[in-house]
């Protein structure tokens, strides 16, 4: 991380001192994934190598001001550029303006919203950055097959690097509070504004230490008259020692007759200080009795030096198209992945 100091000017106005602060922190960080995916599909694909290499890389510029009131106001931009053939334009992923004091933290901007932010899945604990969802859902029929809208237990659906305002409150206790809201603009299909809602409960008890996750989510029909949709996420994510456990359960609308269910248990050991080892189940299910997904996961993570970590996760999948137009896949994915943080 470099940081550069950026002077400013106080502002005096009217006989009264300007809250401005005099100085600012100008921050740089970044992180770069390799991933290596094999494929070994239960389908047959003429001309399919089932493997490939992928990469990712961000760059985070970020400002903070502390006022001389006590305010905090940050701002921050993050360019991102992905692909299997590494040459994805750079563009922009998100940028916010972010202002924290005593009454909590307002967002302003493409970012975040308070679901992502709050909720939790299992496979987070897996050592592959997005182990399951994200690119790697490209790699399997998880995500965008016929009515398995998401295999994520988190809040499927959340406002998320698109511009929205997010309010954070204060934190209360172990209780932290959150909500966002993007409105999808003025055109007559363009009515499907979004509302999150989510809290995060820490507690601890003995040797115990914990957190409890709830999310919702609604999201207005596009058209006039149109159905909203609605998702809904909860977990309880423990560790004592160097064990760690994650249970998560969510809902997602496809439709309004239509939902996916995912859920997903994790529990990961860290073995030393450098190495973690770690195991997920998850389930997606369409509650119509159309399409189910099972997936197997069990990951290490080791530390190869301070900022840079090599992560190796292998899943194993069993896809059921049920009464869907999709076939039926049994197979498995591995992935190595290589971090650089900076």
């Amino acid at each position: 991380m470099r940081k550069l100091l950026l002077t400013t000017t106080a502002l005096v106005a009217a006989g009264t001192i300007s809250s401005v602060a005099t100085a600012a922190d100008f921050n740089i960080t970044g992180n770069y994934k390799w991933s290596y995916d094999e494929m070994d599909r239960g389908i047959a694909t003429a001309g399919q190598s089932g493997d490939r290499m992928y990469s990712e890389q961000n760059i985070t510029l970020s400002v903070t001001n502390k006022t001389e009131s006590g305010l905090e106001i940050s701002m921050h931009t993050v360019l991102n550029t992905e692909g299997e053939s590494g040459t994805n334009a750079l563009q922009n992923d998100e940028h916010a303006i972010k202002i924290k004091g005593g009454f909590g933290t307002i967002q302003l901007g493409n970012d975040d919203g308070a679901g992502d932010q709050l909720t939790r899945t299992a496979h987070d604990i897996l050592g592959t950055p997005d182990a399951l969802h994200g690119d790697h859902q490209t790699m399997m029929h998880v995500a965008g097959t016929g009515n398995l809208a998401d295999d994520n237990a988190d809040l499927p659906t959340d406002v998320d690097d698109e511009s929205n305002i997010t309010y954070i409150l204060p934190k209360m206790g172990g209780l932290t509070v959150g909500a966002s809201y993007r409105d999808s603009g003025e055109a007559t299909n363009e009515n499907d504004d979004e509302t999150s809602f989510a809290a995060k409960y820490e507690f601890s008890t003995g040797d115990v230490n914990g957190t409890l996750h709830y999310g919702q989510h609604s999201q207005d029909g596009a058209t006039v008259g149109a159905d909203s949709l609605d998702a809904s996420s909860m977990a309880i994510d423990v560790s004592m020692g160097a064990i760690r456990a994650v249970y998560a359960s969510a809902k997602k609308d496809v439709d309004a007759t239509t939902e996916t269910e995912i859920q997903d248990f994790g529990i990961s050991y860290k073995v030393s200080d450098a190495l973690s080892i770690a195991a997920v189940q998850t389930e997606v299910d369409e509650n119509t009795g159309g399409e189910t997904m099972d997936v197997t996961s069990v990951g290490a993570t080791y530390t190869i030096a301070s900022g840079l970590t090599a992560s190796l996760t292998y899943h194993d999948y069993d896809y059921d198209g049920g009464d869907s137009t999709s076939a039926d896949d049994d197979g498995s994915n591995t992935t190595l992945s290589i971090v650089a943080k900076f």
